[in-house]
């Protein structure tokens, strides 16, 4: 058999210890661990101290470089009689009798062994409880708490993850219904966590917590912030570690929850008990350990010498059998002595037996004992388990509340015209809650009205003055472990503002001579008249012309001045309106020269009408830009937003557009665009500046500054707000079952329609569908131009008249005379 010769990338340390008892015999005992956990070396080496009657203790350090079994350093002469494993040997110091060093006969493991690990040669005693013994009595708790179906999350660092497949067996074997969901490292706070918590909140499950101690906290702290732990919600912790101070969340939540606990309430006299009177479960276990093999120093003297003996040591093994029926007459199978870690003793197996499990109610902030768990099932707990029932703080309560004003969650009223404001002062979406939930849950209340100048919301909370505050904070991570919230209550973001452009600013009425500037205007007045007199003199001096032909009687005399000066100008104008030359000419001169004009005219026309449709239709900033993609894409309007806000940060810092476009101009412009919040909404105000603005700025935009218009519809780096509360508050999780209620029946919606509909604002101007389409102030230059044109008709049509009367009474006054007779 080939022996793996690696080893573990941990430091190995050796303590060896001599324990002389009062039967004189020298015991050598020895400590393997991974290089941590120091307070329980520490408290070992104390109890070494302690048992010990010579107070000898030697160590050495073995290099983790090492690639031999670290106890080919304990010499041949003086072997170790027993030997504790708070952590795994090597393969090189478990594989095969000839080559693997000389294991000491008794061998105390503080750890559940991986099913493939092989076999030691020596009689191990495992003082770590076995995973079936840890199924089992996982299963027989809940079903004694009338559990029938669990959700399981754990984490591998967990001292129960060893029983995880006893887990499975047991569920099938029982029937029970298990969801198991494993918490990565790398999701163990943040969203990752928030995304597997929902899982369970969907479910509606009771929760089995088999995490390591260090993220239990975490944990319930976002399973609060959720609503996981309600008066509804059965939670079982199986750390045994656990401490109260890390069950905060739960403590005014109503949820109940088990702690397991598999060491008495009174620990023993014979050990040192650390200053903080708190002991983990694995220095319980070392401690037990030393007391374990301090009691066994005769046998294990004895045994050793004996087992020394060619004719007593075994002839075959290998890795995987271990060494059965070894130091059989070693007395360590029955009861032995009260530990830290309850009743030391071990079966014939060396697994240990007597374990017993005291299970702990945590309900309230309070813990007491409601049952215990032996190897022979459940006691106590049918008769001392309470059932959850609601637990009513506020009922009758009189809450002091801090306000802060912020339209419009919570502001000053405006006076009346008789200068009356009402019953109170003070208005607003948090102070019509703040109502609603007095009447839900009868309380009363007063509100103290503060400002910014106060400081931060966890000093005026640690001040104890306050019970909850008015005032829409976001869920933001820096708060965690400073205040608590209760369930969002409305998503905020930012947008994007600026001053309503005036669209008659930049317009006239001749806006429809736009597309052409002043120079083509008159080079085409010029090219049209030049046009005309060319005709005209075609017509007059060309023999084939009309005037020519009519002289030679080839054509009436009335087409004779079919092309004359005034003829020519109006057949150039109709050409170039597109209805048409009225007269046409008749030489080929002419009709090159009309053709000529005809083309022109095609070229100067599609040119016009192109562009009258772009002028015409052209949008200003607040039409075009309706996104930050618009933001990032245009040049023409500088924009920036409060130096201080977290967007700033989160622009300056991503690598997707258009955040990077946007990051990169405030970085490059800071010192223009970069200001305070004020100041940044005053310039907006002013003209010719796009306001980043949070949502803090909406309501009055909307209701009271018809002067500015929001351009984007929808919000952007949004954020959840909530009402804070003190750490530990008693009320909050009470507040959230009611917010709860109040969503589910519609008030939640009828109060966000109150204070957040749009529509309802003066100054709303709603979504801009009418974008593209032309406006009487687009066009209104042409229509003056009709009337100007009809009223010169007009007028022409009135002196026509008046020429033909007179003309006509001249020729009645002019005419023949009678004949004399």
């Amino acid at each position: 058999m080939t022996c793996p010769s690696g080893f573990p990338p941990w430091s190995v340390i050796i303590f060896l210890a001599i324990l002389c008892g009062c039967h004189g015999d020298r015991t050598k005992l020895g400590v393997v661990h991974d290089g941590g956990e120091k307070d329980v070396l520490v408290a070992m080496t104390s109890s070494v101290k302690g048992l010990n009657s010579s107070k000898d203790l030697i160590n050495f350090q073995i290099d983790a470089r090492s690639r031999d079994c670290p106890l080919y350093q304990v010499p041949i002469q003086e072997p170790l009689h027993a030997l504790i494993l708070m952590a795994p040997l090597p393969s090189s110091c478990t594989c095969g009798v000839a080559d693997g060093p000389q294991l000491p006969p008794v061998i105390v493991r503080m750890y559940q062994p991986d099913p493939d690990t092989p076999a030691l040669r020596s009689r191990v005693l495992d003082m770590f409880p076995s995973p079936e013994q840890l199924a089992t009595m996982l299963f027989d708790v809940m079903e004694a708490l009338g559990w029938r179906e669990t959700y399981m999350l754990y984490n591998k660092r967990s001292e129960f993850y060893s029983c995880f497949l006893a887990m499975l067996n047991e569920a099938a074997s029982r029937m029970f219904h298990l969801w198991s969901q494993e918490i990565p490292a790398d999701k163990e706070d943040g969203d990752g966590l928030g995304a597997i918590l929902y899982d369970v909140s969907t479910a509606g499950r009771n929760v089995l917590l088999m995490t390591s101690v260090d993220v239990v906290e975490v944990i319930l702290d976002k399973a609060a912030d959720m609503l996981l732990l309600t008066s509804e919600s059965r939670w079982i912790v199986t750390s045994f570690d656990v401490r109260e101070t890390q069950l905060r969340s739960a403590r005014s939540s109503g949820a109940h929850l088990t702690l397991l606990r598999p060491f008495p309430e009174t620990d023993p006299s014979w050990g040192r008990v650390p200053p903080d009177g708190q002991m983990s479960y694995r220095m319980r276990l070392v401690l037990d350990a030393v007391k374990l093999v301090t009691s066994l120093s005769l046998d294990l003297g004895t045994n050793s010498r004996r087992s020394h003996t060619v004719e007593s040591a075994p002839k075959s093994m290998n890795c995987r059998s271990g060494m059965r029926n070894y130091l059989s007459k070693l007395n360590v199978f029955q009861d032995i002595f009260s530990g830290f870690s309850g009743h030391v003793s071990f079966d014939s197996c060396g697994k240990r037996k007597n374990v017993t499990v005291f299970a702990h109610e945590y309900v309230g902030g309070k813990s007491k004992q409601v049952g215990t768990w032996t190897l022979e099932g459940t006691t106590g707990f049918q008769q001392k388990w309470q059932r959850p029932t609601d637990i009513q703080h506020l009922s009758g309560r009189h809450l002091r509340v801090y306000g802060r004003q912020n339209k419009p969650f919570f502001m000053k009223k405006t006076a009346g015209k008789r200068g009356e404001v009402g019953s109170t002062p003070y208005h607003g979406y948090l102070l019509d809650l703040l109502e609603m939930l007095a009447t839900r849950l009868n309380f009363t209340w007063d509100i103290t009205v503060g400002s910014r100048g106060d400081g931060s919301m966890k000093k005026i909370f640690d001040s104890g003055k306050y019970d909850m505050a008015l005032s829409p904070y976001s869920l933001r991570p820096a708060y965690h472990g400073k205040i608590e919230f209760s369930i969002p209550l409305i998503t905020r973001g930012y947008f994007l503002t600026m001053k309503k452009p005036n669209r008659l600013d930049k317009q006239g009425i001749f806006q429809f001579m736009d597309p052409f500037s002043g120079e083509v205007w008159l080079s085409f007045v010029a090219a049209a008249v030049g046009v005309s007199l060319a005709l005209a003199a075609n017509g007059r001096l060309n023999p084939y012309e009309w005037s020519k032909a009519a002289r030679r009687g080839e054509v009436s005399g009335e087409e004779a001045g079919n092309l004359s000066l005034v003829n020519s100008l109006w057949s150039i104008y109709g050409a170039a309106v597109s209805q048409g030359q009225e007269f046409l000419p008749r030489s080929a001169t002419g009709r090159v020269i009309a053709g000529t004009w005809w083309f022109f005219i095609l070229v100067i026309i599609a040119s016009y009408t192109a562009n009258l449709a772009a002028f015409l239709s052209k949008t200003s900033a607040d039409r075009s830009i309706r996104s930050l993609a618009d933001l990032a894409g245009q040049t023409d309007v500088p924009y920036g937003t409060y130096k201080g806000y977290t967007l700033v940060k989160f622009l300056k810092k991503s690598q997707e557009e258009p955040f990077k476009t946007i990051g990169r101009y405030l970085d490059k412009n800071s010192d223009e665009v970069l200001l305070e919040s004020g100041q940044s909404f005053e310039r907006a105000a002013k003209g010719d500046y796009i306001f980043i603005s949070p949502t803090t700025y909406e309501y009055e935009i909307l209701n009271e500054r018809c002067d500015m218009v929001i351009l984007t519809e929808e919000y952007f780096f949004k954020y959840q707000a909530a009402l804070p509360f003190p750490l530990g508050s008693p009320y909050r999780m009470e507040i959230n079952l009611a917010l709860m209620n109040m969503t589910e029946t519609g008030q939640m919606d009828l109060l966000n329609n109150r204070w957040f509909n749009k529509k309802k604002y003066k100054c709303y101007t709603g979504s801009t569908e009418s974008d593209g389409v032309l406006g009487l102030e687009n066009l209104n230059g042409i229509f003056y131009y009709l009337m100007l044109g009809t009223g010169v008709a007009m007028l022409a049509s009135c002196l026509e008249w008046l020429h033909f009367r007179c003309k006509k009474s001249g020729s009645r006054n002019d005419g023949p005379s009678e004949p004399a007779s």
